[in-house]
């Protein structure tokens, strides 16, 4: 898919890489949300803690889970690896992610040998535990690289998921039936001995104001009794429509622009 980068919106300090880049990426229907609600969280966290933030405009995005919306997330594995080549570190956050908290660097979770840190999706309804690429943190290493190629050449798994199918395909993972219900650790492979857990806050979906209107891929029930945390560092408005999303993430948007970025969460003194 045809991808223009926009201008980095936050600078990195120190040297000429920073900490590494925080990356993002939206289209025509998620533009909107990105600029107005993702953004701004992001470029706080980004300044806290020395990251640049690359933002890339897609041609097409799509809508749910059709072939556009694929294409849109399979992006994500090219635009990855060229900023790989550019900084120590990336950290990929979906447009429909929001920062809520700056108190902590999500690369304090990367284990200094391991080469990706990801979040655990945890869906008891749907009797899966998957890893959720919607924040996806990658040390630029000849291991980050090699993952990248065997995801691309896995290609685009059968069902809702594209990038993210394809990561559990070459992590090992037993993805279930073709809906993922039932996705599990599998036998793994030796891509996920290099892989950190990030804390489930790093990547919470919202679960409120659900309804069969306004979601897609897992049921509004399914989101009523995932596990979540008080504080999220990160909030996942995922399986939303843009709409939604608009919606919903505005006012947490202004909620975490609000609070002073240097303020601690008070659970973890």
């Amino acid at each position: 898919m045809p991808v223009q980068d926009a201008p980095e919106v936050t600078p990195p300090r120190g040297d000429a890489t920073g900490r590494g880049v925080v990356l993002t990426a939206a289209g025509p229907n998620m533009r909107g949300v990105l600029h107005d609600c993702s953004l701004p969280t992001f470029r706080r966290f980004a300044e806290r803690w020395g990251y640049a933030v690359r933002a890339v405009e897609l041609e097409l995005d799509g809508v749910a889970t059709d072939e556009a919306a694929q294409r849109a997330k399979w992006a994500k594995v090219s635009l990855l690896r060229r900023a790989l080549r550019e900084f120590p570190l990336v950290l990929w956050l979906d447009a429909d992610v929001l920062v809520m908290r700056t108190d902590e660097d999500v690369a304090d979770h990367l284990h200094p040998d391991h080469f990706q840190a990801l979040a655990l999706e945890h869906v008891p309804d749907e009797h899966r535990v998957n890893p959720n690429t919607g924040v996806w943190l990658l040390r630029s290493c000849r291991q980050a690289f090699d993952f990248l190629d065997a995801v691309e050449a896995a290609g685009q798994q059968p069902g809702p998921w594209a990038d993210q199918g394809a990561v559990l395909a070459v992590l090992g993972w037993c993805r279930g039936d073709d809906a993922y219900h039932w996705a599990r650790p599998g036998p793994g492979s030796p891509f996920l001995a290099g892989t950190s857990w990030l804390p489930p806050g790093w990547n919470q979906p919202h679960v409120d104001d659900r309804t069969t209107e306004n979601c897609y891929n897992s049921s509004p029930e399914s989101y009523a009794n995932r596990p979540t945390v008080r504080r999220p560092q990160a909030l996942h408005f995922m399986g939303m429509t843009a709409q939604a999303r608009a919606h919903h993430m505005a006012s947490h948007a202004s909620a975490a622009l609000a609070t002073p970025a240097d303020v601690t969460d008070p659970g973890s003194t």
